[in-house]
């Protein structure tokens, strides 16, 4: 088959049109690249009923196509080191195509990574037809991470993680907000590119995915370390960022959601972060609301005490919940109480007010960016900081609590983590469990970076442990890509997870 297939790629033929280009029909990932199981790719949008011809290789390429067709100035995005294995399939009558290819259960191929291309023959005036995009495969043992080959184009942490499903037919890529720049993470080839400045860079800002896919930006700090009421949007559809309206005061450490109307709540937060004293004496128990369609924001209900970094959280039922957080009590303008609370408390939008809520089992704070809504819409709430008090700040920890949330019956059930961790990632899985990753433990004085990966079961309530990560990570971003590899990010560096 190889010696004809290249036979026929020596053949002259005459160029009479302009060819078309690469990515002229969808390749794209099914599989995670799990050892033992098949390595799927799937072709969509290719022409109807047509050989394809399924090209692999050990790197990019590019390989000259006229070294086998003189009238073909294109390349393909891949070498010829696996010509050897090349092989040919047919479209089906809608131009689709499942490319599924055995992987033996062999710790030795840990970590290969692998370039695909497909094409169509013959084209009309010259062998190769229509060329797809290229993708990039990597292969790993199951629960085990891989270093991904290329890093982020920054050192990033505590970035935030906007979907760019419209960009690529893959679905999969996602825009890092960090600093003064962003990158996207392209789901086909496991790399990034440049992305938009920000209108503002801000951190210990909130963010809120719109009901349409844009994300609002509210507040937090800019330059210099003050706090900011500023606001802006990204679009996904032009992979923009553009202002909107200012919040009605400035705001920094608060947690923000989108109510099911599309409006956008932030609660709490604090005015100044000089440190902790100021950043109690300067908390905040407001809530605000912006509509997106007016471009306004209007007070909301008060939350009724005063909470830096609590959890905002919309609900399967339409409702919102507010837990935990630094909650701060003031007499005459000092903080006389400061402490991580177990509060927590319902907004009806349909009332516009709060109730009470069943209380946490273990008070938390900075715990908004590690909630997970589960698939039969419970809430876990996992990890976070314990602040027992002002004087004794310097003792606040992690803690190991991770506690579920039951809005049909408004009642928690616990359950706890094997380490303490705040700054970890949390992240459901396709078959519904919920895999942390890395975080940090101990004192926040005298914190412990973790590599460790535990995996929750939402039926059971319990947590077994996974393989560590490659590094200990702190801060990083985790994302389940649409063929069920998780990839962790942090720092420059990127590994995944198969599960």
């Amino acid at each position: 088959m190889r010696h004809a297939l290249l036979a026929a790629f020596a053949v002259a033929v005459t160029l009479t049109f302009q060819l078309p280009g690469q990515g002229d029909f969808d390749l794209d990932k099914g599989s995670p690249g799990t050892l033992g199981d098949p390595l799927q790719l799937r072709v969509r949008a290719a022409p109807a009923n047509q050989l394809l011809l399924v090209m692999m290789g050990f790197t990019a390429g590019p390989t000259a196509i006229a070294q086998f067709d003189p009238a073909d100035t294109r390349s393909v995005e891949l070498d010829l080191g696996l010509a050897g294995n090349w092989y040919l399939l047919v479209t089906d009558g809608s131009g689709a195509a499942t490319i599924s290819t055995a992987t033996p259960a062999d710790p030795t191929l840990h970590g290969v990574v692998l370039h695909w291309q497909t094409a169509t023959l013959p084209g009309t005036t010259t062998l190769v037809g229509a060329i797809s995009n290229r993708v990039l495969t990597q292969v790993g043992t199951l629960a085990t991470a891989s270093a991904l080959p290329d890093p982020l184009l920054s050192a990033r942490a505590a970035a935030t993680l906007c979907w760019q499903r419209n960009r690529n037919a893959g679905q999969g890529d996602f825009l890092l907000v960090s600093g003064a720049t962003t990158e996207t993470f392209q789901f086909r080839t496991l790399a990034s590119a440049p992305g938009p400045t920000m209108a503002t860079p801000r951190a210990l800002h909130a963010a809120a995915t719109l009901n349409d896919g844009r994300v609002l930006f509210t507040g937090g700090l800019i330059a210099g370390g003050a706090v900011t009421a500023t606001c802006e949007v990204w679009d996904p559809a032009t992979n923009t960022f553009a202002p909107v309206a200012d919040m009605l005061g400035v705001r920094a450490g608060h947690a923000a959601a989108t109510l099911p109307d599309g409006r956008v709540m932030v609660a709490g937060g604090t005015i100044n972060f000089t440190d902790l004293t100021i950043a109690a004496t300067n908390s905040l128990a407001t809530t605000e609301i912006w509509n997106p369609a007016t471009n306004t924001w209007t007070a909301g209900p008060s939350i009724g005490g005063r909470r830096i970094v609590p959890a905002l959280t919309r609900l399967a039922n339409g409702r919102m919940l507010i837990c935990g957080g630094i909650e701060v009590t003031v007499f005459f303008g000092i903080p006389i109480a400061v402490s991580s609370t177990v509060r927590a408390q319902l907004y009806d939008p349909a009332t516009n007010a709060w109730t009470a809520a069943a209380s946490m089992p273990a008070g938390r704070a900075y715990h908004h960016d590690n909630q997970i809504t589960l698939a039969n819409g419970k809430v876990l709430m996992s990890g976070g900081v314990l602040v027992p008090d002002l004087l004794n700040a310097a003792n606040s920890a992690s803690i190991a609590n991770a506690d579920v949330y039951d809005p049909v019956t408004n009642t928690w059930a616990a359950s706890s983590m094997a380490a303490p961790r705040t700054g970890h990632t949390a992240t459901r899985l396709l078959d519904g469990r919920v895999v942390v990753t890395g975080g940090t433990s101990g004192l926040l004085s005298a914190p412990t970076p973790l590599a460790a990966v535990e995996i929750f079961d939402p039926v059971a309530l319990t947590w077994s442990a996974s393989s560590p990560l490659t590094q200990t990570r702190v801060g990083h971003t985790a994302a389940l890509l649409p063929d069920g590899m998780l990839v962790i990010l942090g720092g420059t560096s990127v590994e995944a997870l198969r599960f």
